[in-house]
């Protein structure tokens, strides 16, 4: 057991720190630490054998002159979902997150409302933090970007009350930062969306291809 939690706990800093690439599967393996498996072990060796494989890999900073924005996604799933989420400034990443939802969605629409309101949380520090630094204008509007339409309206304009009247409300937390105008909702392409790549485990090809993007 204590080798399973000081090597989940390794790899919890790499993946909160530098690397975003392995920040779904160390969130994974972190929900069993009270109770770890030989199999579960074997995973994190995995996973030590993947960053030493990749250890060139680096997250890159370039000066540029894109806004901060950021994604948002879910892995609807029939138990806890998972949300995802990931913020760029000046094309380079600079926070990103992989949780698991404290309560379970009843729709793929309710999970993705849910890991945009927590994604809104991190897009309302980091706002301030560049405030902060001096490094944001007064018409920088941060644009949190999602792939679910429903959860876009929703976000916008809270349509089919009776159908969505079960949602807690702090989870509407981005609806009052779209109205204040701190806060815009682009519809982007499932595709496109990386934060995908922080709610689930994806297909090697696209897997890379996320990565060369993020990195």
């Amino acid at each position: 057991m204590r080798e399973y939690q000081g090597i989940v706990g390794a790899l919890l800093y790499c993946s909160t720190n530098t690397r975003p690439d392995i920040a779904y599967t160390v969130g994974l393996l972190s929900r069993a630490m009270s109770r770890p498996t030989p199999e579960l072990l074997a995973a994190a060796h995995h996973v030590l054998y993947y960053l030493h494989r990749h250890r060139d890999v680096g997250l890159r900073f370039e000066s540029d002159s894109v806004p901060l924005y950021g994604m948002s996604d879910s892995d609807w799933a029939i138990k806890h979902s998972t949300s995802g989420s990931v913020f760029r400034l000046n094309r380079a990443t600079s926070s990103w997150g992989s949780r698991k939802q404290p309560t379970i969605a009843l729709s793929s629409c309710e999970a993705e409302l849910m890991a945009a309101s927590e994604a809104a949380k991190d897009a309302v520090y980091l706002d301030a933090f560049l405030t902060e630094l001096g490094e944001k204008t007064s018409d920088d509007v941060v644009a949190l970007h999602v792939d679910n339409k429903g959860a876009r309206d929703l976000a916008y304009n809270p349509e089919h009350h009776a159908k969505v009247k079960h949602i807690e409300r702090r989870h509407f937390y981005i609806r009052e930062l779209v109205e204040d105008r701190r806060l815009t909702v682009p519809y982007v392409a499932t595709i496109d969306n990386i934060a995908d790549f922080f709610t689930k485990p994806l297909k090697t090809k696209q897997f890379l291809a996320i990565t060369y993007t993020i990195y």
